[in-house]
């Protein structure tokens, strides 16, 4: 029996070096066996994702299946959290062609053809989305993260990863790191954690609300997605032979371990740094610092 729950398909075919376009036609045929006559939408330029989620509030889509990496997502719930602050009546199924695809991680062994089983079985679970303002051209706005919020550091090896090696896949992080590692650290970190302030100086920090980033680091290996918090993970104080050996135990989650690391969980964050910092969310930079974020607890209901 078809499911006949208002349904959109969006693919990105610059996602993973195209491999969306690898998969689409088988994909597109199956999800059109289970569910009665789902629209299909191709993204066709950058901002494009983001005006199909704000279009699909308009058109009371009951359930959208993405196609893409860990932006894909991203830009699609901030088009359609964009003015309406609750959209729980909206499905969603994320199938994995980037080059990271960190948030699926947390679930299931990164395949397409295992989520789409998934997806076509219907088989879904709530989970927490983040809701953030900060700066983007002097301007403040409102955001949403479902998988990491990296300020500095991260923001920076994104940046030059995306630059220089992103034609490597996830090993390109890597050399996205030592590359960073020449500029060193040197900044002031305030943060306000429910109330509660800390300071650090020549550090980094990520906000993560699953386990993974940049494909298979385990940044924050003790994350929960539907606990109504995110984890912090700053890098305190570091040099650069600290940030080569946190890195070192990243894949694992060992990290954790270095003396210079430290790990708190809150639902209401502040973030200030001197001096400005990049932001980065969910695989995407997107404005500096000062950040002021909260957790929606269970806000979205998705299909893993």
């Amino acid at each position: 029996m078809k499911d006949n729950k208002k349904t959109l398909f969006i693919v990105n075919p610059k996602a993973g070096k195209g491999s969306a376009n690898k998969y689409f036609e088988k994909v597109y045929d199956q999800l059109k066996e289970k569910f009665s006559n789902p629209d299909l939408i191709i993204s066709k330029y950058p901002g494009h994702l983001y005006e199909i989620g704000k279009d699909a509030v308009k058109k009371r889509y009951e359930r959208i299946i993405s196609m893409g990496g860990d932006g894909t997502p991203y830009e699609i719930i901030n088009g359609i959290y964009n003015k309406k602050k609750e959209n729980k009546n909206i499905e969603f199924g994320f199938l994995p062609a980037g080059t990271g695809n960190s948030f699926l991680r947390d679930f299931s062994e990164i395949s397409v053809e295992k989520i789409l089983n998934r997806i076509l079985e219907s088989k879904n679970r709530v989970v927490d989305l983040a809701q953030f303002n900060l700066s983007v051209n002097d301007k403040i706005e409102n955001k949403y993260f479902l998988n990491i919020l990296g300020i500095g550091l991260i923001a920076d090896i994104l940046k030059l990863t995306n630059e220089r090696f992103k034609f490597l896949g996830p090993a390109g992080y890597g050399l996205g790191v030592l590359a960073r590692l020449f500029k060193g650290m040197k900044n002031r970190i305030h943060l306000d954690v429910d109330g509660r302030e800390y300071e650090f100086r020549n550090s980094a920090m990520v906000i993560s609300n699953s386990k993974y980033t940049g494909g298979t680091m385990k940044i924050a290996p003790d994350a929960v997605t539907d606990d109504g918090k995110v984890n912090i993970i700053v890098f305190n104080e570091v040099d650069r032979r600290d940030i080569l050996k946190i890195f070192s135990g990243i894949f694992k989650g060992s990290h954790l371990e270095h003396p210079k690391v430290v790990h708190l969980t809150g639902s209401r964050i502040k973030v200030n740094t001197e001096p400005e910092e990049m932001v980065m969310a969910d695989g995407e930079l997107i404005g500096k610092t000062p950040v002021n974020m909260k957790v929606l607890p269970k806000e979205l209901k998705i299909l893993v």
